[in-house]
């Protein structure tokens, strides 16, 4: 080796030797005003810190190499060290190359410290495992000629962090780190701890305090169910705080989307008060249903507003499924009142209407306003209906045959109280319950019929134009009834023969009704009887089912009609017969229950009568001188 190369590698060998002895004088200089008492260091760690990476004047650094300044080694996974930070608890391993009289485990104190050989106790809570690393080699400079320091964490301490806000189980909660696994909790893992979010939670807004720095983060967790970004899972650290806020108005779809979550809440048991149009009001308490899951475990599917709707007896025919109501209180001890529309799942199942309940909502199906019986029918055949159909009782009373009390089917025959229907039946209508009355009178009054049903909250009155159901086939006129309603059909002021004869064709009419024919009939048996005979049947009808006019002594040409007015009143008028006009009101009328029609004699069988009458008591004379 010449004496330029010698003067060269004796030149860097004197650097590299005077970096730790450099360091060492300035972490010394430092500290000068406190020296170490007791093993403890007081120097404060502000300082330590700021001076671990100056470990040379100016112009020493100039020269040295960077890579030859001591640097940490960190034995924990790189993922793990980068973002764990010491506190109290933790159990670690530093390692001081070449020196174990000064290695060892030890556990990071309550103050955040860790008390380590010949300098004592170091705070370094909130600290990263490489930061930590860095500490301990400006510590153990000034004994060791340069400390190489490696930290490794043995058991970490269980990660703590709170969670508040539209969870079903607020508070604090501590996930330990195990052997297999060195994962922090993600803020879907904590609110799954925390048993789930309400319904009322706002996803989209979820902040996240850290500890360790006060920073706020805000994230969207709702993206995370809505198009899979993990991204916005975000891990949570030691002293956390996660706030959950409550959404002033949820979406239907945003419901059902995380009701089929596991971020719901997985409570089953929840109790309930149900108000209004159902069959038994009252408070149930409703536990979820049991299913398996894909991998194989069971799931519990939280109770839901239908099944409150079923157990609670179903809804009535009063009730109006497109405003039921849920009120259910808040974290934040406000109320929220939640729309819903059932008939919008019926017609075209939007299951999102079918919330998933909360412990202490109240449910309330309002009174409809206005009857639809299309929608009353949807109702009814669905399993929102009435649980247990019992034929209802009704009052029939006006302008019918035989007013009074019904029971009534859907097929017009009345029952017991004790009956009730199951399986698919036909639901009893109005039009079923004038059928039990024994038909409509013809002079009904069919565009005024007025319905009272008791609801809820009090009387309802329903105003029913059957002619539309006759003319148009409104159905939605013969709407099903229920228990208690009360029917009126009241007298048609001015009827005309059209309305007449469409009311007594129609199937509300008796199924038959009751003429009298007397007089000069052929049937002789029949004479002075009462015929059964179908709505609508005319006069010369009645006259051939009578059997025919007597042809030695009947009047062929006129009749005498008699019939019992609305009011007590009697009509009587002579009807000209004339077989070969069809039905006319003044010839050949259609005929109404109980009228009367009186064949005549005709003249000659008159004065025939007549001289019988008078030759009679002469007759019984002649008798007697026979003898």
């Amino acid at each position: 080796m010449n004496t330029a190369s010698l003067r060269t590698y004796l030149s860097k060998g004197l650097i590299v030797g005077l970096v730790p002895v450099l360091t060492l004088v300035n972490l010394q200089s430092i500290g000068a005003a406190d020296p170490v008492k007791g093993g403890k260091s007081k120097t404060p760690v502000k300082s330590i810190v700021a001076k671990i990476n100056v470990t040379a004047p100016a112009k020493a650094v100039k020269k040295t190499p960077a890579k030859k300044v001591p640097t940490a080694r960190v034995a924990a996974p790189q993922s793990f060290a980068d973002s764990y930070t010491l506190g109290p608890g933790d159990r670690l391993r530093v390692d001081i190359f070449n020196v174990p009289e000064y290695s060892g485990e030890f556990y990071v104190l309550g103050d955040g410290a860790i008390n380590l050989p010949v300098v004592g106790a170091i705070p370094i809570q909130g600290l990263t495992v490489q930061r930590a690393s860095g500490l301990l080699t400006a510590y153990f400079s000034r004994y060791v000629k340069r400390p190489i320091v490696t930290i490794s964490v043995l058991a970490p301490r269980p990660v703590q962090f709170a969670i508040a806000g539209e969870v079903t189980r607020a508070g604090s909660y501590t996930i330990p780190f195990t052997a297999d696994n060195r994962k922090f909790p993600t803020i879907s893992q904590a609110i799954q701890l925390a048993g789930g979010t309400t319904q009322t939670a706002n996803l989209r807004q979820v902040q996240v305090r850290r500890a360790a720095t006060g920073r706020i983060i805000s994230v969207n967790i709702f993206d995370v169910l809505q198009r899979g970004n993990t991204g916005q899972d975000i891990t949570l650290r030691d002293g956390d705080t996660v706030y959950i806020a409550r959404s002033e108005s949820v979406s239907a779809a945003d419901r059902l989307r995380l009701s089929g979550s596991n971020l719901a809440n997985q409570d089953a048991t929840v109790k309930v008060a149900i108000l209004g149009e159902v069959g038994k009001p009252g408070t149930y308490t409703l536990r979820g249903e049991s299913g398996a899951t894909a991998s194989g475990g069971g799931r519990v599917t939280p109770p839901t507003l239908t099944e409150a709707i079923k157990i609670a007896g179903g809804s009535t025919a009063s009730a109006d499924l497109s405003r039921v109501r849920v009120r259910r209180n808040t974290r934040t001890g406000a109320g929220q009142t939640v729309p819903i529309n059932l008939l919008s799942l019926l017609k075209s199942g939007d299951f999102g209407q079918d919330i998933i309940l909360q412990d202490g909502d109240t449910i309330l199906l309002p009174t409809a306003t206005e009857i639809n019986n299309a929608n009353s029918t949807l109702v009814a055949a669905s399993n929102l209906g009435p649980q247990s159909i019992s034929p209802p009782k009704v009052v029939v009373v006006g302008e019918v045959n035989r007013p009074g009390t019904y029971t009534v089917t859907g097929s017009g025959n009345t029952t017991n109280n004790n009956t009730q229907l199951s399986g698919t039946v036909a639901l009893p209508t109005v039009t079923n319950a004038i059928q039990s009355a024994a038909g409509i009178k013809p002079t009904a009054d069919i565009r005024q019929i007025q319905l009272i049903r008791t609801t809820r909250t009090g009387e309802q009155k329903i105003a029913l134009n059957l002619f539309k159901l006759l003319q148009q086939g409104d159905t939605s006129q013969d709407i099903i009834l229920q228990e208690g309603d009360r029917i009126f059909i009241p007298v048609a002021q001015n009827p005309n023969a059209q309305d007449v004869d469409l009311v007594a064709s129609s199937t509300f009419s008796p199924v038959s009704i009751k003429v009298n024919v007397i007089g000069e009939i052929a049937n002789k048996a029949g004479r002075g009887g009462t015929l059964e005979v179908p709505p609508n049947t005319t006069l010369n009808q009645a006259l051939l089912i009578a059997g025919g006019f007597d042809n030695v002594r009947a009047n062929k040409n006129e009749i005498d009609f008699i019939r019992l007015n609305p009011n007590g009143s009697v009509t009587k008028r002579l009807i000209k017969l004339n077989f070969t006009r069809g039905i006319d009101s003044e010839t050949n009328p259609r005929l109404q229950n109980n009228d009367t029609i009186v064949i005549g004699r005709n003249g000659l069988t008159r004065i025939g009568d007549g001289f019988s009458t008078i030759l009679t008591p002469f007759n019984g004379l002649l008798n007697l001188f026979r003898f």
